[in-house]
């Protein structure tokens, strides 16, 4: 057993309790989410219909998506907003205790005065901080497809337009929720792994958590208000709410945006490791 892997199973064992609590509180919200479909489905529309272009924006609703669909109702209600903010939160914290939460407190200089080296514990701490989100994102992903069935989101929807003819839309199937899921943890994957990348260069918990929240809050209200001016609009290419919100990959299928965040993960993994084998530890 190398090194590596014994820091990466420490890390992931002594956080057992909290991977449990986040996934719980994920599968709880989605499932209870899926079970209002029935009452809530076909008023989705009307309330969404009289927003301004904010709303539609902060809804996630671009042409072509109806609401009141089985898709268009996991779009407004859990993918555009819920799923992506929590995974977002739940991989910030991840990134920025994974190196900079350890180091504040002394921890981290003692599990380096062993016999393991920076190398091994960077790269276990990132494998270990990515698993936990893999394991959430998967197993709120797999209570969807469990549920969906239940409350008659796999069927499919007819709806008669004001000019008489009638609409038919697909309901939700496997495929929309994986393709759905994995957009999702890509898009929280890049947050990880900046907050990791600046807890990896400062050292500071309190750094890698203000940088990080600033990236995801700051590109979500510059998307926002992109749909109000057009002025903004070329600005929004720094923002990962751009290519996830425009692209509802939930309903489209998957796109190669969806690439982008792995490779910013990859691209913040090496600067990480580099800054961390050329800079001193600090306690606070």
């Amino acid at each position: 057993m190398t090194a590596a892997f014994r820091v990466y199973r420490r890390w992931l064992r002594d956080r057992v309790l909290s991977t449990v609590s986040w996934t719980l509180g994920l599968i709880i919200i989605i499932v209870a989410t899926a079970a209002f479909y029935p009452s809530l489905g076909g008023s989705a529309d009307a309330m969404a219909s009289g927003g301004s272009e904010a709303m539609s924006s902060v809804l996630g609703l671009s042409a072509g998506i109806d609401p009141s669909s089985p898709l268009g109702y996991l779009w407004i209600g859990l993918y555009a907003n819920v799923l992506p903010w929590t995974l977002m939160a739940l991989g910030v914290s991840l990134g920025v205790a994974a190196l900079a939460g350890d180091e504040g407190t002394g921890a981290l200089e003692y599990l380096l005065s062993g016999s393991v080296t920076r190398t091994q514990v960077i790269m276990g701490r990132f494998a270990a901080a990515i698993t936990v989100l893999v394991i959430a994102s998967g197993l709120s992903g797999l209570s969807l497809v469990v549920a969906m069935p239940m409350f008659d989101l796999t069927d499919s929807v007819t709806t008669t337009l004001p000019d008489g003819t009638t609409s038919t839309a697909p309901g939700a199937t496997i495929g929309n929720i994986v393709d759905g899921t994995i957009s999702a943890f890509a898009f929280a994957l890049g947050l990880a792994s900046l907050a990791f990348l600046i807890g990896s260069v400062t050292g500071r918990k309190s750094v890698a958590m203000g940088g990080a929240v600033t990236l995801g809050v700051g590109g979500y209200v510059l998307y926002t208000l992109s749909s109000m001016t057009s002025s903004l609009d070329g600005l929004t290419w720094l923002s990962s709410w751009r290519w996830y919100v425009d692209d509802v990959m939930l309903i489209n299928g998957l796109n190669w945006p969806v690439l982008i965040p792995f490779g910013v993960a990859t691209i913040s993994l090496l600067i990480s490791w580099w800054a961390f084998l050329h800079r001193d530890l600090h306690s606070s």
